[in-house]
């Protein structure tokens, strides 16, 4: 299935997900996204969601915005960690930085998008986490994920579910902060 801003298949790489591309405005650039337990009709209904939002509206998204909010204090915690291990150049970042600050210097590296087991697609919140690579230094990844108007989590990859609403609890988490 192809649409003029996203296209659709079965997965390549897992089997009996879609995958497809969709444009990430607020980064301006496309990616590949992965869809988990769901049919067309829900991939798209995420993917038309993802496109449309860009920096004039992120505030609108609550629930991304509150994850991007702790994704701040996520960096600023992992840099202060491990100050001296990277060479960052003249880079400055702090947890009084700010979420436009923040989308400078990460990189989407991943989109999953996951629909609930227990509610019908065209009910389903769109949810999704997204895994992020720190420019510089690639290798330091991290994650959020959401699913509605609730963030889930944010902080340190693990690849975790957006319907997973024990990780707020987890003293890892960011959200809990």
């Amino acid at each position: 299935m192809y649409d003029d801003n996203f296209s659709i298949n079965e997965s390549v790489d897992y089997f009996g997900w879609l995958e497809g591309n969709v444009n990430f405005p607020l980064f301006g650039c496309h990616m590949r996204f992965h869809v988990k337990s769901a049919d067309v009709i829900y991939a798209r209904r995420c993917a038309e969601y993802f496109e449309a939002i860009t920096a004039d509206n992120l505030k609108e998204h609550t629930a991304l915005y509150t994850c991007l909010e702790a994704l701040v204090k996520y960096v600023s915690d992992m840099l202060e960690e491990h100050s001296g291990e990277f060479e960052l150049g003249e880079l400055f970042f702090d947890e009084y930085s700010s979420v436009d600050d923040l989308l400078k210097i990460i990189v989407p590296a991943s989109l999953t998008f996951e629909r609930s087991a227990y509610l019908h697609e065209e009910y389903c919140p769109i949810a999704y986490s997204i895994k992020f690579s720190f420019k510089p230094v690639p290798d330091e990844v991290m994650e959020i994920a959401l699913h509605g108007d609730e963030a889930v989590y944010a902080g340190e990859f693990r690849g975790v579910s957006p319907w997973n609403d024990k990780l707020l609890k987890k003293k890892y988490n960011y959200l809990r902060r």
